[in-house]
């Protein structure tokens, strides 16, 4: 009997260990039961979000998209603290503040590294603070099926399938800016001076009042002869109106940007507000265009495709009417020839 003592208590060992960690596995998932936030702190008073991914150990991730938040207005910080699009980093807060809990799907640090959600191993880092204290960081991962990822909290050993896509987190900074920060509104659009890269200029005029419609366009500058047409004078303030910047490039011009010779320039008197000068130049590299605003303090890249409404309107004579094609000069129909029979002799026919 005593010789099976030692068995027994060695048994009765492993059960008591075996019994703690079911028992600590069962607190860490009782703890935040299903259906719980995500996120146990509130992350609507961030001031502060970085964005950075995919990192792997030994490969590091890049700079981290840097969003913050001043006196209001949300900028990107790491892209010359341009105005960042105040829609999309609003969707951000309240889709990571509204995640829920489901069943964890692993548990272990082991699991961590195969779904991608360590904290040298991941394909999204976000991280929320507030006044220089961090509120919640979370790790994604690989792909959890549609519009969805893997995901953690950082300090926590849980890992969930979260309706979160890594695709809609870019990791660029242009990515996150306002996009249509330099846009006028067409009804607020009163006057255009036009100027194209070879000098000469259209001014186009029209009456803006708040309570009407706008009045047409009137034009000077166009060649002589010719006259406005307006469906490409629309064009241009359509061109302005929807405009959308997918870069900034930064403060200073560089020589590549041949901003001293631009290719248009553009000011537009508003109703309300001052009136803006745009200059648009073309980048000897790359296909993009370098557009500044009088209005703004940074060069912004637009692609070809945005550009040529505009490039189009201030080519010689690109919002004249199409010069009147000249018709053949009219010539009276000649008299066909009929011959006597039998003879050479033609002679006029019957009238």
């Amino acid at each position: 009997m005593r010789s099976r003592i030692p068995t027994l208590a060695a048994l009765l060992g492993v059960q008591l260990v075996i019994a703690a960690a079911l028992f600590m596995h069962h607190d860490a998932i009782s703890s935040n039961p299903p259906n719980a936030p995500f996120l146990t702190n509130a992350i609507g008073t961030s001031d502060r979000i970085l964005i950075d991914g995919p990192a792997k150990p030994g490969k590091p991730a890049a700079a981290p998209v840097e969003l913050l938040d001043r006196n209001g207005t949300w900028l990107v910080h790491s892209a010359f603290d341009v105005p960042a699009s105040k829609e999309r980093v609003s969707a951000l807060i309240a889709q990571f503040g509204g995640l829920r809990r489901g069943l964890p799907v692993a548990n272990t640090k082991d699991a961590r590294a195969r779904f991608e959600v360590a904290t040298d191993r991941y394909s999204r880092r976000i991280r929320f603070d507030h006044a220089g204290h961090g509120i919640a960081t979370v790790y994604l991962g690989k792909s959890a099926g549609l519009r969805k990822s893997y995901g953690r909290a950082a300090g926590e050993r849980p890992i969930y399938s979260l309706g979160v896509a890594t695709y809609h987190l870019p990791v660029r900074s242009s990515a996150w800016i306002d996009a249509k920060l330099l846009q006028i509104p067409a009804d607020d659009i009163a006057e255009i001076d036009v100027h194209g890269p070879h000098g000469g200029g259209v001014e186009l005029t029209r009456t803006v009042s708040g309570k009407e419609p706008p009045g047409p366009w009137h034009a000077t500058g166009l060649p002589t002869g010719r006259s406005l047409d307006a469906a490409k004078a629309d064009a241009l303030v359509r061109a302005i109106d929807e405009l959308r910047v997918d870069d900034v490039l930064g403060e200073q011009a560089l020589p590549d940007w041949q901003t001293n010779a631009p290719q248009a320039t553009f000011t537009i008197g508003r109703q309300t507000g001052h009136a803006v000068t745009w200059t648009l130049s073309k980048s000897k590299t790359g296909d993009q265009l370098v557009l500044k605003s009088s209005g703004e303090p940074w060069y912004f890249a637009i692609d070809s495709t945005t550009a040529q409404p505009l490039l189009d309107a201030a080519a010689a004579g690109g919002l004249a009417e199409a010069p009147p094609t000249h018709a053949p000069p009219h010539r009276a129909p000649r008299a066909r020839a009929s011959f006597v029979h039998g003879r050479g002799q033609p002679h006029a026919p019957a009238n």
